[in-house]
């Protein structure tokens, strides 16, 4: 090899590097824009006493849910349900609930939105 194909495969080494390192050091996990939003949105810190992981199941369950929602008030429900099956004892008024459905839907199941939209279509 002359030193110009060297110096070349060299720059090319460093430069897959580079990128290799870059995305191992700004992965996101699943769930953790999730968790950012949650935690901003709960002023009330309903869920500040409760891991990471157990709100991100309560999210995979609020998305196991929806297919079974009929309507808005039939979520707020569920999500009720889903929250006091994880000791977290709110009234169905509680304001962390439309968050919680929001947000999980958004963020966690996407492929769920037209269950959203159909609630609230259903509503006007």
């Amino acid at each position: 090899m002359n030193n110009i194909s060297k110096i070349g495969f060299i720059i090319s080494i460093i430069f897959v590097s580079g990128i290799i390192i870059y995305s191992i050091t700004t992965y996101e996990r699943f769930g953790d824009s999730y968790i950012n939003q949650l935690r901003i949105a709960d002023a009330d810190k309903t869920l500040n006493t409760f891991s990471d992981e157990i709100v991100i199941e309560i999210g995979k369950s609020v998305c196991n849910e929806a297919n079974n929602w009929k309507d808005e008030e039939t979520s707020l429900f569920s999500i009720q349900n889903i929250l006091i099956q994880n000791g977290i004892e709110v009234k169905k008024e509680n304001r962390i609930i439309p968050i919680i459905r929001f947000h999980s839907i958004y963020e966690l199941c996407p492929e769920n939105i037209n269950v959203l939209e159909e609630l609230f279509g259903k509503n006007e």
